[in-house]
């Protein structure tokens, strides 16, 4: 079987891509907020289109001990959606979630794998309510799943899931602003065949502007 054609995108739809970001995690910092009790900020999200390969080194390198929350995607633009969080980040948010420190070097509790799902579903959730909104039609995610392990082996599981819909997908990087420092959060969006392209189409008809250059 040929090689997928690689994701071509302008900046114009880059640029609006980005904005359903932004309306997502900001709705995600709103949940946050309410679920903890205190502001949390996110900086605007930057949008990029990378190969799988090239994950790992982003996330800083494939031996990185990364949490996975993992999303099927259902609806016209279906696709996987991954929230990644790092090991060091992980530590500082759910001290935070579970109003208490964590002990050094020890597994994660049920309650803490909990919590970091929930993270998953909170920030997922909003993204693709935010997208639908935008677009005119339902976004749905599956019931999420959850993965620790060394970044190389989380995507190795997600690429060979996704495989016949080529190797290519959007990375969404957010920073929220509540545990002491910037925590980068990344999603990152493997659309099945036309999925993208339903996407850009459905801002199209709902919004009256075409981010692939013209006005509906």
């Amino acid at each position: 079987m040929s090689d997928p054609a690689p994701l071509k995108l302008s900046a114009l739809e880059l640029d609006a891509l980005r904005e359903t970001g932004n309306l997502g995690a900001g709705r995600a910092a709103t949940a946050l907020s309410q679920m903890l009790g205190r502001p949390v900020g996110i900086d605007v999200p930057r949008v990029s289109v990378i190969r799988l390969e090239e994950l790992p080194v982003v996330l800083g390198g494939p031996e990185t001990v990364v949490a996975a929350t993992y999303f099927r995607v259902h609806g016209d633009a279906p696709g996987r959606l991954v929230m990644l969080l790092g090991e060091a980040s992980l530590v500082g948010v759910l001290t935070a979630m579970l109003g208490r420190p964590l002990a050094p070097g020890a597994p994660l509790s049920e309650e803490a794998l909990s919590a970091v799902k929930e993270l998953g579903n909170i920030i997922c959730s909003n993204y693709l309510n935010a997208v639908a909104d935008l677009v005119g039609f339902p976004i749905l995610p599956s019931v999420p799943a959850l993965a620790i392990d060394m970044a190389s082996s989380v995507l190795e599981s997600v690429a060979s899931d996704a495989a016949q819909h080529g190797a290519q997908a959007l990375l969404l990087e957010n920073r929220f602003h509540d545990w002491g420092q910037p925590v980068p959060i990344y999603l990152f969006y493997l659309p099945e065949t036309g999925a993208l392209e339903a996407l850009l189409a459905g801002m199209a008809r709902n919004t009256g502007v075409d981010p692939r250059g013209g006005r509906g």
